[in-house]
C-alpha cells in the first residue's frame, strides 16, 4: 500500500498530465484520477493517525 506521500505524487503528476493534454476526454480522466489520490493521500493519513491512537490507547504490557 502506498503512503501519504506516494499519493501526492501521483496527483500531482495526474494535474500535471491533465493540464498538458488537449483532449477534454484526458483532462477530465486525469483530473479525476489526480483528486482520487489526493483522496486517497488523506485517508492514508487518517489510518496512521488511527493506529497510532489505538497503539497509545492499548495498554502498556
Amino acid at each position: 500500500m502506498l503512503d501519504a506521500e506516494q499519493h501526492r505524487r501521483n496527483a500531482t503528476r495526474f494535474a500535471d498530465r491533465a493540464g498538458a493534454t488537449s483532449s477534454s476526454r484526458e483532462r477530465d480522466h486525469f483530473a479525476m484520477m489526480a483528486r482520487t489520490s489526493e483522496l486517497l493521500a488523506k485517508n492514508a493519513e487518517w489510518l496512521r493517525s488511527i493506529d497510532t491512537f489505538l497503539t497509545d490507547w492499548r495498554p502498556k504490557a
